[in-house]
């Protein structure tokens, strides 16, 4: 019995054209087809995985900043937050939370005109984990707050000078009053309780319930660093003065006798004669303080609501001229009315010295040095820088 061989399997050539064995060599695949001609077929290359991208939800850019008055949002693309960290200016940690592929902080707002610093983990589409970093500005505040200390550092000044804070702007809101007098310090040597007092809507003064003991050293610290106040109003700004409370010069000047008494530390150096205010321009009756000195003082009598040309106006230059208020007072140099001094009051409101008791006077005179006006009817001003500290009692000070 015989059997038919098994049959033979046919080859058929195929021709494969230049670009075909370039396709293959590239990793394709050749498939015949029924007509017997190859069909090529590139494998799909694998893509690649997007970059993590960390941004800033609002208006950011590389030179846009981002409202310091919101929260602050971040935003990922291209992945999964793991881990996200946020430090302030200062290099605290800002709280926050992450939701998805954001995270927002939990501080209602920021602190203006500063730089935010985040530092992310992200996991991207092929599970390995991205640090990712991303630095944001903050828009300036509304109004910025500075304050200015006085008196300088080193300074030497007389036993009635306050210590004297100057905002440069209002501050009119009594919780705002409240915090910048927080941000406040004096501290003295030897130790004296004093208390802060409003005395315009950008000044405050501290003084303690009597004045200050000579050689007191006394420091001053403002302290508005990022101190927030209402309307849009950021404090700014470390300070510090320290100065000295040099002698006790103390001037008493009584309007019925005409005289005033100069002493430091308690003893008596002179009794000089004076001239001050005659009844229609009285010299005011109170503490006054030594503000500034000046060799040669132009006085102008329109300054003080007197017409130069009318009665009673002048246009002078006065020698030795020391301010002890800003409503026109000062004891000065009066050749003109030598005569009167020690006998009748017969100036404009100031204190009238003969000369050669006025050249002595001026270099012994320091501002904070105080002079007390006793025996006028007329009242201290309240509001004058020269009165306004010692003619009202410390428990309403302290109020």
């Amino acid at each position: 019995m015989s059997t038919d061989p098994a049959p033979r399997r046919r080859v058929v050539p195929v021709a494969v054209g230049a670009a075909v064995a370039a396709l293959l060599l590239a990793g394709g695949v050749a498939v015949a087809t029924a007509g017997g001609q190859p069909d090529v077929r590139v494998a799909a290359a694998s893509e690649p995985v997007p970059e993590p991208v960390l941004s800033v939800v609002g208006p950011a850019g590389p030179r846009t900043a981002v409202p310091w008055s919101a929260p602050l949002t971040v935003s990922l693309t291209g992945g999964t937050l793991t881990d996200v960290t946020v430090t302030d200016p200062d290099g605290a940690p800002l709280p926050g939370t992450v939701a998805g592929t954001s995270w927002t902080s939990s501080a209602p707002d920021l602190v203006p005109a500063a730089t935010y610093r985040v530092a992310a983990t992200a996991v991207d589409g092929a599970g390995k984990a991205r640090p990712l970093t991303l630095a944001v500005q903050t828009t300036a505040a509304t109004r910025v707050l500075h304050a200015t200390l006085s008196p300088g550092d080193d300074a030497v000044v007389g036993v009635g000078q306050p210590v004297v804070v100057t905002l440069d702007h209002p501050v009119k809101d009594e919780a705002d009053r409240a915090a910048v007098v927080q941000r406040l310090n004096v501290t003295t040597v030897p130790a004296v309780q004093g208390a802060w007092r409003w005395m315009e809507n950008n000044e405050l003064h501290y003084r303690g319930p009597s004045f200050w003991q000579a050689g007191t050293k006394i420091t001053v610290t403002s302290d508005l660093h990022r101190l927030k106040l209402s309307g849009g109003t950021w404090g700014s700004g470390k300070r510090t003065s320290t100065y000295e409370i040099g002698d006790a010069m103390i001037s008493t000047v009584d309007v019925r006798s005409h005289t005033m008494t100069v002493t430091r530390n308690g003893t008596v150096l002179r009794v000089l004669k004076v001239s001050t205010g005659r009844p229609e321009y009285e010299t005011h009756n109170g503490v006054h303080l030594v503000l500034e000195k000046t060799k040669l003082k132009t006085m102008d009598s329109s300054t003080i609501g007197i017409p130069r040309n009318g009665p009673g106006g002048y246009f002078l230059k006065v020698p030795n001229s020391v301010r002890i208020s800003y409503s026109g007072e000062f004891v000065h140099s009066a050749p003109g009315t030598v005569r009167q001094q020690g006998r009748a009051n017969v100036s404009h409101g100031c204190v009238n010295l003969a000369p050669a008791d006025a050249a002595w006077f001026y270099p012994l005179a320091k501002r904070g040095d105080v002079v007390q006006i006793v025996g006028s009817p007329r009242k201290p001003l309240s509001y004058d820088p020269g009165t306004s500290d010692w003619n009202t009692p410390f428990s309403e000070w302290a109020s």
